[in-house]
């Protein structure tokens, strides 16, 4: 499934790219900017465990590094950022009632951007961070911290200079418990 979306994702890519409109957009990203972004994730699910709601989760990004290099018809573009993810969501055993584990993923990120059309940046990066799973009712489990590691693909839709839509994409190579599809709204300060 995750290779299905990931399949979707590079072709909306590519046919956003033939569609691209041929006027210079400048600086997708203006250095120093910072991207603030609420998101509601399909939670990763398996084995015993139902979750009871969507990851919830809030990013926020920095550029360091904008217009890159001149890329023709698209103009001076290509930015880079760092940032921070923050994640929660609540799951429950099957076999055990009152039996719960709450996951919090912290994770640092960094990505490139690029703008394709006007108001549409299109990005990809890395996270690392950890998943830190905390018992919640009569769990008799400890709290229990594990890596992550992964990759991200994304787009951002501005309808304004500060308002817009995101939808992301993302693997976790180590536990797989990042929402591999999260949509959500995203602020540009």
């Amino acid at each position: 499934m995750k290779k299905f979306l990931m399949a979707v994702a590079a072709m909306f890519t590519m046919a956003t790219a033939a569609n691209a409109a041929t006027s210079g957009i400048q600086d997708v990203q203006p250095k120093g900017g910072f991207n603030l972004g609420l998101m509601l994730g399909v939670p990763p699910v398996g084995g015993d465990w139902d979750a009871n709601m969507p990851m919830i989760s809030v990013d926020g990004n920095w550029t360091v590094a904008s217009g890159l290099f001149n890329a023709g018809k698209f103009g001076q573009n290509g930015a880079i950022d760092l940032g921070f993810y923050y994640g929660v969501c609540h799951y429950e055993n099957h076999y055990w009632e009152d039996a719960g584990l709450l996951q919090n993923s912290i994770n640092f990120r960094s990505a490139f951007h690029f703008e394709f059309v006007p108001k549409l940046d299109v990005y990809g990066g890395m996270f690392g961070g950890v998943n830190i799973w905390s018992p919640t009712g009569d769990s008799e489990w400890d709290t229990d911290v594990k890596g992550c590691f992964g990759l991200k693909l994304g787009g951002k839709y501005y309808f304004t200079d500060v308002f817009g839509v995101k939808l992301e994409f993302a693997h976790d190579f180590i536990e797989d418990n990042i929402p591999g599809v999260a949509g959500g709204v995203s602020f540009k300060f």
